[in-house]
């Protein structure tokens, strides 16, 4: 399977100039934990998601460093932070650095991205445009639709092991014997 049988295509989206009480009141509306940033031309420029709410100066969870703490990882990276917690705008606390893949990607990939990058949804582009999202949840709805089409063992799966010479029942035991080895399986039934 590739990403455009599963991906969503109509993507709530905001704009990198929106604010984050418009972000979180979207994501809350839409039951979703993630916005893919996109400016005036449907170019994709960030995400916002959950995790970029968890470290707010509003909700008092902003981190505390110490002095010595902020000298060791720079005016940088404080200064960084710093915005980040009391941002007012999309732009000024989304995340830039994106993992992004095309429509013909195939779902290994994009599992293997997700695992490797500790992400929850990957944007779907064409060229710079979102066309749009695959998310946990499409890959479980893709679960679901294949696993009610994948049929069950047949009844000559059942004859087989039933009939093998190898194989003696004794009560909830299963034993199978050959000349080199002897396996016993017990069944919780």
């Amino acid at each position: 399977m590739r990403a455009d049988q599963i991906m969503t295509r109509n993507v709530i989206t905001i704009r990198p100039e929106g604010t984050i009480a418009d972000a979180a009141k979207m994501m809350l509306q839409h039951h979703i934990s993630g916005l893919p940033v996109v400016d005036e031309a449907g170019a994709l420029t960030g995400i916002i998601s959950e995790g970029d709410f968890l470290r707010r100066v509003e909700i008092g969870t902003q981190k505390r460093r110490g002095r010595w703490l902020r000298i060791l990882v720079g005016p940088g990276k404080a200064a960084s932070e710093y915005v980040h917690e009391r941002g007012r705008n999309v732009r000024e606390i989304m995340t830039t650095t994106l993992c992004t893949v095309t429509r013909d990607a195939s779902l290994g990939d994009i599992v293997e991205l997700m695992e490797k990058n500790n992400i929850k949804r990957v944007p779907v582009v064409d060229e710079d445009r979102l066309v749009g999202i695959v998310t946990r949840s499409n890959l479980m709805q893709a679960v679901s639709a294949i696993a009610d089409n994948v049929p069950g063992p047949s009844g000559n799966d059942d004859q087989i092991r039933d009939s093998n010479p190898l194989r003696k029942m004794i009560g909830r035991r299963s034993v199978w014997e050959s000349s080199s080895k002897t396996v016993l399986f017990i069944s919780a039934a």
